[in-house]
């Protein structure tokens, strides 16, 4: 079997291309992924890394139009994305990009001039039911038109790809982590070494509003005193924060951490008591996945969640969830877990089996090559 895997997340060592190379394990067969040269990731312009795997073929090829005004991402495409066809020649063309992007649209209108035989697998992770204007209502149409297969990253965004009008066969496969990076360690050496004191929660990423982090800094006060937050990474909300933090005299109870790496990410995964994402939902977005919910629960870090789009499905029995946008709530959401360590170990124990039983990357790798099987056979399925 051939596969073609176009997905501009595998520009990236550590986003995407552990799914690829969890994939050509996986493969009787050749994997090709295609990626972007450079693009955009959340404002600044990164290049492809050389992947780190020799399982598969790497192509970093040059897009058109990798940045269009308020289109952003969705309006790239392949110049040679055709010649790459006639060469490789794919079986299965498995599109790591969100169905109304041109080049969704592009490689089923190539494989349905060229390649009549290969299936098409659309991925996708909008939990929204957007109405798109054109031509990304017609992009998306097409692209669902001719996917034989979908692939959602929650149950609400496979509720979604249902309202946009597909009704073909699909599978909700999740985002997933390295379980021997992101591990449980010794946490008193781990704290020892971030001075780290008290009863920490901890928030990584973005700090951008949605994320709802002024409802953890409200909550502060409503929490025992030995309660400290830390945050790490970085956004245009940290001044909104630190004046909100001061305005309560509790400044001291704060640290602010730049973004971290991912061996010194895992370290403060294991450093924390707590993992907090208290996301809020807007008009135009909700917590899609959740990334850092799999990074605390590898460690055995127990999570408290906001009810936000797919966060309470990722954290599971691996920790609590309240009300988004309600600090009074993930106040009395985390007061029972800051009295009882015991209680913080065994939701963090249940996190990290939740990891190994379906949010590895061998896991993901497995059930995309059954997946693979299956638009070839089209037999009954169930992955």
């Amino acid at each position: 079997m051939k596969v073609l895997l176009i997905s501009h997340t595998c520009q990236s060592v550590t986003e995407g291309q552990p799914k690829a190379a969890a994939i050509a394990a996986r493969l009787d067969g050749e994997l090709l992924v295609l990626a972007p040269d450079r693009w955009k990731h959340y404002g600044t312009w990164r290049h492809a890394e050389p992947p780190r795997s020799a399982g598969y073929v790497y192509i970093a090829a040059k897009p058109a139009l990798p940045w269009t005004g308020p289109a952003q991402s969705y309006l790239h495409f392949y110049p040679r994305l055709a010649q790459l066809l006639q060469h490789f020649r794919p079986d299965v063309i498995d599109i790591w990009e969100e169905p109304w992007s041109l080049v969704s649209a592009q490689a089923c209108r190539l494989r349905n001039r060229l390649l009549p035989r290969a299936r098409i697998i659309s991925e996708t992770e909008q939990n929204l039911a957007k109405a798109y204007p054109p031509p990304f209502n017609w992009l998306r149409a097409y692209t669902l038109r001719h996917a034989d297969f979908a692939v959602a990253r929650s149950r609400e965004a496979l509720d979604v790809l249902h309202t946009q009008g597909y009704s073909g066969p699909a599978s909700v496969i999740p985002n997933a982590v390295d379980p021997a990076l992101f591990r449980p360690m010794d946490r008193a050496a781990c704290r020892e070494a971030l001075g780290m004191e008290g009863f920490v929660i901890g928030y990584a990423g973005r700090i951008v509003e949605q994320k709802g982090l002024m409802e953890l800094v409200n909550a502060l006060p409503l929490l025992p005193a030995c309660v400290h937050l830390s945050f790490a990474g970085s956004g245009e909300y940290t001044g909104a924060l630190q004046a909100r933090l001061r305005e309560l005299r509790l400044e001291a109870r704060a640290r602010f951490l730049p973004s971290q790496p991912l061996q010194a990410l895992s370290r403060w995964m294991n450093a924390i008591d707590l993992l907090a994402l208290p996301s809020r939902t807007t008009p135009r977005w909700k917590e899609q996945f959740g990334r850092v919910i799999i990074e605390a629960h590898a460690c055995g870090t127990p999570v408290a969640g906001s009810d936000s789009g797919a966060i309470p499905g990722v954290v599971g029995q691996g920790g609590v969830i309240f009300p988004e946008r309600n600090a009074p709530a993930l106040a009395a959401a985390v007061v029972p877990l800051c009295l009882d360590p015991d209680r913080c170990r065994t939701l963090g124990a249940e996190g990290r089996r939740q990891i190994l039983a379906h949010y590895t990357w061998s896991k993901v790798g497995e059930r995309m090559h059954r997946i693979y099987q299956h638009v070839q056979r089209r037999p009954s399925f169930d992955a």
